[in-house]
């Protein structure tokens, strides 16, 4: 079962992607159509781009979670290491997280981008927080 985290880091994540691709696609159309920043038809082509832009960052970046039943918490962490590994991730260990807490992270360039894949245990449930299209990923292996 797959919750979506409806709270502000998704209106946040769907901000950035909007206003980025408005502002880019504002100076572009400007440029090219040799008009003022101001006018309406870049501004106009600029919000179109930019829901498209933000609807699309929200799909595959926003933050989900799977919820998971697991018979031990010792069996899920083995049992989940090697779609993990195959995906890139690789366990971080980090003294400062809480013990209910296993955080797994890409090693090269992709992981300055692709973000952290969280694990919590609890009881005999595991709870998997990640970008969605990492989540999908992950599904599809499991």
């Amino acid at each position: 079962m797959t919750s979506n985290n409806l709270g502000p880091e998704n209106s946040l994540t769907f901000l950035y992607y909007f206003g980025t691709t408005t502002l880019i696609t504002i100076v572009l159309a400007s440029l090219v159509l040799n008009l003022s920043p101001m006018s309406v038809v870049p501004n106009q082509l600029g919000l179109v781009m930019g829901l498209v832009g933000g609807g699309l960052g929200l799909y595959f970046n926003r933050s989900i979670t799977l919820k998971q039943s697991i018979k031990g918490h010792k069996v899920f962490l083995n049992q989940i290491e090697q779609p993990l590994t195959e995906l890139g991730y690789s366990r971080v260990e980090d003294d400062s997280l809480p013990t209910d807490l296993v955080m797994y992270a890409r090693n090269n360039i992709r992981g300055l981008l692709s973000g952290k894949i969280y694990i919590r245990l609890d009881g005999k449930t595991a709870y998997i927080t990640s970008r969605a299209v990492h989540i999908r990923g992950l599904k599809q292996k499991l």
